[in-house]
């Protein structure tokens, strides 16, 4: 029986929610959804912000292409 405090885990490869630890599809790693913890003395903000914005930069140039 499972208990409920439980956490609804993703596969890193599929993308499906499964309460497993390894996917029942593709067999392979699944992590929690959960989020970090926010710290207002976050010193890897500033890294993350600067990635995010890359990745939403090169987002946009591929969409263009098409």
């Amino acid at each position: 029986m499972r208990r409920m405090v439980e956490q609804i885990l993703r596969c890193t490869k599929c993308r499906i929610y499964t309460l497993e630890r390894k996917c029942t599809k593709c067999n392979s790693e699944c992590l929690t959804t959960k989020p970090a913890k926010y710290s207002p003395e976050d010193k890897y903000a500033k890294y993350r912000l600067e990635y995010k914005k890359k990745e939403q930069g090169l987002q946009n140039n591929t969409t263009k292409d098409i």
